[in-house]
């Protein structure tokens, strides 16, 4: 009797705990209750929006169309093509480079250093070409060492190389300090980086980075190798495949700098994750990002394809929340408990693309920018947020000059003119 009694208020409990899960006590899933209580909560503090209230969501947002390669792996060298989809960064110039030499020359302390960011895609310029000799443990000269550094190459953590095309001989193989010394790699690491040696026909990853920030280029970052060949220690006997380090860090230096999105007709989305329905402050802060989209030729794929150029500005809210599969607050390298640009936390603004399916000519710029989706997870329970005309917004189209509201900073604090745009979308509220 008792193991009865046991089984049944096992079964009783069990049944609690998924009903709490997935419905609530009107017997409506979560999704439904929240996005309901989210309403009705926006109504009384707003009144009932106009029912022509798009939201922002309207025919000034266009759909791009881009003939290069988007999101294939390795380097990108049609130089011609980055300006659509990229904000392409200064050439290196003569005194740049000397800045860099000029810090290196004040020592390094002997000591290899790597990049504390690891971006996929990265532009990688030529700034400096080596002329230090070595001789070998036999005794003979090599000649100039950065003849013999060649490959360049982008390095995973996992360890795999990503071939950086036209750096070879401790130079970049076209006109240095133009773009055409420049290439774009797309999906690939920072997290190393190596050059072939001739000599001992091996890789090596010595090389100290210097911060632009310090000697007056910031967002640059110089990756300065150092000569090393140590073949030899495979092979006693060859004592001309060894070579040991100066430690002066000048046989061959690169500029990489993060690609970053040509936003130029961006539009910037603002929304609520509905984690606080029953309270909501409305401060549309939870997560704060520039879109564009456009119709891309994607060469990995063979196929025309719908991509969405993604950057992330802020993560008020500390629910895990994705914006096309991506998680906003593992994108900006926190917890998901804390706040990213809000008022405590500072982070830079990430950019990432999203492959939301097949080109489509057809669809208009509201439409395929509402696409992107944005999911919110709270306690196992999935919400999809929306924007449906005439009803409350749980995301709202803005321009990318907006500023977004503060954490526990109500939006019609910030924009007093909201309120009325929520009755009449004529309202130019921001």
């Amino acid at each position: 009797m008792k193991k009865l009694i046991f089984s049944l208020i096992f079964v009783f409990v069990i049944g609690l705990g998924f009903m709490s899960c997935s419905k609530t006590g009107d017997g409506l899933d979560y999704q439904t209750y929240s996005k309901n209580q989210f309403a009705e909560k926006f109504e009384k503090t707003f009144g009932t929006p106009a029912a022509d209230q798009d939201w922002g969501f309207n025919e000034q947002i266009q759909v791009f169309d881009y003939t290069q390669t988007a999101g294939t792996r390795g380097h990108n060298v049609n130089r011609n093509q980055w300006y659509d989809q990229y904000n392409v960064p200064a050439n290196v110039t003569a005194e740049e480079e000397q800045a860099v030499l000029n810090k290196l020359a004040q020592g390094s302390g002997n000591r290899d250093s790597k990049m504390i960011y690891n971006w996929s895609d990265f532009f990688v310029y030529h700034v400096h070409k080596g002329t230090d000799t070595y001789n070998d443990h036999a005794g003979q000269s090599i000649g100039v060492a950065s003849d013999h550094m060649n490959h360049l190459q982008a390095v995973f953590p996992n360890g795999a190389y990503d071939h950086i095309n036209d750096f070879n001989s401790g130079q970049q193989n076209a006109n240095w300090w133009t773009i055409e010394g420049a290439t774009l790699m797309v999906n690939s690491s920072t997290s190393d980086f190596a050059y072939h040696n001739s000599t001992d026909s091996k890789y090596h990853n010595n090389y100290t980075v210097i911060d632009g920030a310090t000697i007056g280029y910031p967002g640059f970052y110089y990756i300065c190798f150092d000569f090393l060949a140590n073949g030899d220690i495979e092979q006693p006997v060859n004592k001309n495949m060894g070579v040991d380090r100066n430690y002066n860090y000048t046989d061959w230096i690169v500029r990489i700098s993060p690609a970053t999105f040509n936003m130029s007709g961006a539009v910037r989305i603002i929304a609520e994750d509905l984690g606080k329905a029953d309270d909501s402050d409305f401060d549309y802060n939870d997560v704060v990002f520039d879109a564009k989209v456009a119709n891309v030729w994607v060469g990995e794929k063979n196929d025309n394809r719908l991509i969405a150029y993604i950057r992330l500005q802020a993560a008020g809210g500390t629910l895990p929340l994705t914006v096309g599969g991506v998680e906003v607050h593992d994108k900006f390298g926190v917890s998901v408990s804390t706040m990213v640009n809000t008022g405590i936390t500072s982070r830079p603004t990430v950019d990432y693309q999203v492959d939301l399916g097949a080109a489509n000519w057809n669809i208009s710029g509201a439409a395929a920018v509402k696409s992107i989706p944005i999911v919110v997870n709270n306690g196992g329970n999935v919400i999809t947020l929306a924007c449906e005309t005439g009803k409350a917004p749980e995301k709202i189209a803005v321009p990318i000059t907006f500023r977004w509201c503060s954490e526990r900073t109500p939006i019609q604090s910030v924009y007093p003119l909201f309120s009325d745009w929520v009755l009449n979308k004529s309202v130019i509220w921001n």
